[in-house]
């Protein structure tokens, strides 16, 4: 069976709303942020600050690839690995990707009260919202390469995996 590889920037709902869709289709989680994390032993945010955002992707890289070898799994992947253009073959053929997307807005208030943890986004919620715009714009190309959308601003996170589901029924 094929995984299925939600996509999308962070705070999109790939880690909540995947572990819904796991659950609801009877398959494994895996994120790989958490999975780069487990192994660590350092938030992503430390692990950033301590060792780079290149080893960071590789690490993703690494976790992505673990997750996905044996297939039949929901992979919440971190929103800044999909832009890696070597890897996004990868992705397509190891099942069909789902991109999470929210708008500026409705990303800024999911993550306004975490920015210690995104050290992506600054440290004050201008530098946030300025940085969630910026990102947004160099990584949607890749996002919306995804095989299936889904707007996920306003749902809750069992209405975006029932809605997920659903659309997988017809692929």
């Amino acid at each position: 069976m094929k995984n299925i590889c939600l996509i999308g920037f962070m705070g999109a709902g790939k880690t909540s709303a995947g572990r819904a869709l796991a659950k609801k289709l009877g398959l494994r989680f895996a994120d790989t942020d958490l999975l780069v994390q487990k192994l660590s032993g350092l938030t992503a945010a430390g692990f950033i600050k301590k060792r780079g955002l290149k080893a960071w992707r590789k690490a993703e890289n690494s976790a992505f690839r673990a997750a996905s070898a044996s297939g039949g799994c929901v992979i919440a992947m971190g929103g800044g690995l999909m832009p890696t253009k070597a890897l996004a073959p990868l992705f397509r053929k190891s099942g069909i990707t789902v991109y999470l997307e929210c708008c500026e807005a409705g990303l800024f208030k999911r993550l306004a009260d975490g920015l210690a943890r995104r050290p992506l986004l600054g440290d004050s919620p201008a530098k946030a919202k300025l940085a969630i715009a910026r990102l947004l714009k160099e990584r949607r190309p890749y996002y919306e390469k995804a095989d299936l959308k889904i707007n996920t601003c306003g749902l809750t996170t069992v209405q975006t995996a029932a809605r997920i589901a659903k659309m997988l029924e017809q692929v």
